[in-house]
């Protein structure tokens, strides 16, 4: 459940044009977490024979969790001719109680809150560029125990951003450029050398990288969209030894790719019997990732196609979209080498009707 109030007020000091933002949210949520395992003979990947029996399952994990988080925010806009600066605060309150039905007891129960802040400035420019820098934080409550049994501790984070947007005068489009400078601390982790179960807390996780988006809407129907990312991942200060004595400082975190892109085209018949109908199809391209944060091995890159299929008539609207067209089998991220790897989605087909009256 999600509950957002807000209050908006627009008023001028002197030069200065403020949008004033004031809210108050309320977020709770329950959910159960359970995991049973067992054993099987082993398969010989070369000669596979199938069948074996699995022994009785035995649960290992059995939770309840209940969490709710207040937030009390307020937001100030302030335009100055071309210039526009954002200030932002915020304070969090968070409670959360675990009830651990295989020990029939609750866990210590975790009150946390904090204040964030954010900060920006922008230019808007005559001719359609518009440089920015801006710093945010963050804060993300996290319930349940370590592996230890300790209390998991709220991720904390501070961003650094500069770029440039850029839109043309008289296009319907735009170009942003980005670089930016992340910080984590208290990130959750599983896995880990020789203990593929593990929980814990890595205590500092520095992202850096680069992003660039462009988008065009042209006269002739055609839309596009495209986006590249350079990512520098980096744990630089580990909470946890691998059970093999190292540590995973200087390593990168696992299932972050250095490269990401994407190219998305949109075609929509503007006249004619097939006016409203619209074609669309893209590729994503996802790089390759280290399947734990001791870097002893690699999830390999993988490229996908989407494609969507849309038709527009008077008041009705219909949609189908289909991603990885070609139903390609893949990992998508591990944790650890034995049994912490998933296989990415395969097709997947979703159509919808909207009618507005």
């Amino acid at each position: 459940m999600t509950i957002d109030n807000q209050a908006q007020a627009d008023f001028d000091t002197g030069p200065l044009a403020h949008t004033l933002l004031l809210g108050l949210d309320y977020k709770r949520y329950t959910y159960r977490d359970y995991a049973s395992e067992g054993t099987v003979d082993p398969i010989d990947i070369f000669n596979p024979v199938y069948g074996s029996p699995i022994t009785d399952l035995t649960p290992y994990t059995d939770t309840d969790t209940t969490q709710s988080q207040v937030g009390l925010y307020a937001q100030d806009q302030i335009k100055l001719g071309n210039w526009r600066l954002t200030l932002g605060g915020r304070q969090d309150w968070a409670d959360s109680k675990v009830y651990d039905n295989l020990a029939g007891a609750f866990d210590p129960r975790q009150k946390d809150d904090a204040f964030t802040s954010r900060a920006g400035l922008l230019y808007l420019a005559d001719n359609g560029l518009a440089p920015y820098v801006s710093y945010s934080e963050s804060f993300q409550p996290v319930s349940g125990p370590d592996s230890n049994g300790n209390p998991l501790v709220p991720e904390t984070g501070k961003q650094y951003e500069i770029g440039l947007k850029y839109q043309p005068v008289g296009w319907n489009s735009f170009v942003t450029v980005s670089a930016f400078d992340l910080t984590r601390q208290n990130v959750v982790r599983y896995g880990g050398v020789g203990r593929p179960d593990d929980i814990f807390q890595t205590g500092e996780i520095r992202s850096r990288g680069i992003e660039l988006e462009g988008v065009a809407s042209l006269d002739s129907g055609f839309d596009l969209r495209a986006a590249y990312t350079y990512l520098d991942t980096e744990i630089t200060s580990p909470t946890s030894i691998n059970e093999d004595g190292t540590s995973n400082q200087g390593n990168t975190p696992f299932g972050v790719p250095t490269h990401a892109a994407s190219l998305w085209a949109n075609y929509t018949v503007g006249s004619g019997r097939l006016e409203g109908l619209g074609l669309g199809a893209g590729i994503r391209y996802v790089g390759s990732t280290y399947g734990d944060d001791a870097n002893t091995f690699k999830v390999p890159a993988v490229t996908l196609v989407d494609a969507a299929l849309h038709y527009k008539w008077q008041s009705a609207e219909l949609n189908l979209n289909v991603s990885n067209l070609f139903d390609k089998r893949y990992v998508a991220s591990c944790f650890a080498e034995s049994f912490g790897c998933f296989y990415g989605e395969g097709r997947r087909i979703k159509g919808s009707v909207k009618y507005t009256w």
